[in-house]
């Protein structure tokens, strides 16, 4: 009987060794993977203890810069999340994103009612305004989370947003009428 095909027998020595080079590269690979997530989890379990450590965001992973984000909002650095968050901000997959961006406009947004609470308004409705815009960033990215909308109406009823009116009489208004308390001299007649 004729044989049809190829004969695999001289095929054989060279296909052990390309499957034995895909199996150690597929091994590497997983070490590798193994080693970067294992430090990773070191750097966000010191992170949770409160110990300060340095992440790269070109480099480290997006749970780790997240870890860090967190760890300078409880630390009250929210400068300092900002700046990695913008930083970082191309690299982080939208899901990342979206948290650290909720988790700096819940800090901002405890900054303003503290603020506008003792007084300070102008102070408060600035950080309010800046939580607001971050919101609605994390809004754009997740549009369905119950959470983002309730946090965002939350500082909305701290700092409310006015609508700007288009009125073309308020180019030249006119003055108020005077109320009898503006016109000069004592009133007259029971209060």
């Amino acid at each position: 009987m004729p044989e049809f095909g190829i004969d695999l027998r001289s095929w054989k020595g060279p296909a052990l060794w390309l499957v034995l080079a895909v199996a150690l590269a597929g091994a590497a690979a997983s070490v590798s993977s193994l080693i970067e997530t294992t430090l990773a989890n070191r750097t966000i379990r010191a992170l949770s203890k409160h110990q300060d450590v340095a992440v790269d965001a070109r480099w480290a992973p997006p749970e780790e810069i997240l870890a860090r984000i967190n760890a300078d909002i409880e630390s009250d650095r929210i400068d300092d999340a900002q700046t990695l968050l913008n930083s970082a901000g191309a690299n982080l997959p939208p899901d990342i994103r979206a948290a650290a961006l909720y988790n700096v406009a819940n800090a901002r947004t405890r900054q303003g009612a503290a603020a506008v609470e003792k007084g300070d308004f102008d102070g408060g409705a600035a950080l309010i305004n800046l939580a607001k815009s971050e919101y609605r960033m994390a809004l754009k990215i997740k549009p369905g989370n119950w959470d983002y909308k309730f946090n965002i109406d939350v500082a909305m009823r701290v700092v409310r947003d006015l609508p700007l009116a288009n009125n073309p009489s308020n180019k030249n208004p006119k003055p108020p009428k005077q109320i009898w308390y503006e016109i000069p001299g004592v009133p007259r007649g029971l209060p």
